[in-house]
């Protein structure tokens, strides 16, 4: 016995999943979808950020109400190097996605009544093919589609040759005003004895502020206390008074310098399952818009070869920024680390920073990034050899 038929059945209920379940119900509003996630609620406990020049005029319909909150601009902080970054920067939570979707789904009717989105929540999915899928193990379910949005953690895990970016974030109340009202991005401190590490903040409000460390190593690990260390000394140098955790977020994201084996997929796959984030920066959220645009534009059985095409178009930056992962982890001591991205900021300015986070970046700004003198230990010929083999 075949279950119902769906036009698409989305499998990860995070990011990637929700944003494609959005762009669909907007560019095909007739379209019916399954999204299924194994936890028991949608999106995790994350914050994304990104610039607001990553999302395309045509998804601003469908992508806007998602955004939790917008800044003109933002800060970074290095030894030696202050600067205003002027690029709107936002973020979306998990919150503010996860409502926006289960109110997707409850509005949402085809012309027989039935939830042009169905979510299910707290049950396993297993791929069995393109067009089908098999829920807690009861009979199948067949769609024109299957995309795989669960990650890397569901496919054959991390790539081979890859450094991690690991954070632990703390959201607070603060009984005093927090003095800052943009992010900052990066706050490097002088010691950085172990790897590149830095301080992220967003203030969400007058008294809301989220504070998180982040560390970029050859391991996935991320010390607890060095983190809130951290944290503790910028709360007593921000003058907030009485804090209260009001959330944590901890996570670590793959930064590979090996190109990855997919191996054999059973279905299309989005997110970091497929291929479509940023390798050397982490961030999601750009490719995640132009990878939800695209399917939800594109007939079901178009798919395949139309992500393909577009895959292909972004062969040379894929394997830019895995070389820049190699130069970060391979050919630059960890001490010296913080100095590939202090020059990045020092030397370009914002359109490239831009193009660069958005994964549209082109031949001369990822020669502006490289071109220049190299960090310490870092020769011309070691440096070569990593391009060949990004």
């Amino acid at each position: 016995m075949v279950a119902d038929t769906f036009d698409y059945v989305i499998v990860g209920g995070g990011l990637q999943g929700c944003l494609l379940a959005h762009a669909v119900a907007h560019h095909r509003p007739a379209a019916r979808m399954l999204l299924v996630e194994k936890a028991d609620e949608l999106c995790g406990n994350h914050t994304w950020s990104f610039h607001e020049s990553d999302v395309p005029p045509e998804a601003r319909n469908w992508f806007d109400p998602l955004v939790a909150h917008r800044w003109p601009g933002y800060l970074v902080r290095f030894p030696g190097l202050s600067r205003r970054v002027e690029l709107p920067y936002a973020t979306i939570t998990s919150d503010r996605l996860r409502n926006e979707t289960l109110s997707l789904a409850a509005v949402s009717l085809d012309t027989a009544g039935r939830p042009c989105l169905d979510v299910r929540t707290g049950e396993a999915c297993d791929i069995a093919g393109p067009t089908e899928v098999i829920i807690d193990g009861n009979e199948p379910v067949r769609c024109r589609a299957v995309i795989d949005c669960r990650g890397l953690t569901a496919s054959s895990g991390p790539p081979r040759g890859v450094g991690f970016q690991s954070f632990i974030g703390r959201e607070y109340q603060t009984e005093r005003r927090w003095p800052a009202s943009e992010p900052t991005v990066m706050d490097v401190r002088q010691d950085q004895a172990d790897g590149f590490e830095f301080l992220y903040e967003l203030p969400f409000g007058p008294h809301r502020v989220l504070l998180e460390y982040t560390r970029f190593h050859e391991d996935s690990g991320c010390d607890p206390q060095r983190a809130e260390d951290l944290i503790a000394a910028r709360l007593s140098d921000a003058g907030g008074g009485a804090a209260v955790v009001v959330r944590t977020e901890q996570g670590c994201l793959p930064m590979p310098y090996a190109r990855a084996d997919r191996g054999d997929r059973r279905s299309i796959a989005g997110g970091y399952a497929g291929g479509w984030y940023h390798a050397a920066t982490g961030y999601s959220m750009p490719l995640a818009i132009r990878f939800a645009e695209l399917v939800a534009r594109t007939r079901p059985e178009r798919l395949a070869d139309e992500l393909a095409a577009a895959g292909s178009e972004e062969t040379l930056r894929r394997g830019f920024a895995r070389m820049l992962n190699r130069l970060l982890f391979c050919l630059v001591a960890p001490t010296d680390r913080w100095k590939v991205f202090q020059r990045f900021y020092r030397v370009l300015p914002e359109q490239r920073i831009a193009r660069f986070y958005g994964h549209r970046f082109t031949v001369s700004d990822a020669a502006r990034i490289v071109i220049g003198r190299p960090p310490t230990g870092l020769t011309p010929i070691r440096f070569a050899r990593s391009f060949l083999s990004a």
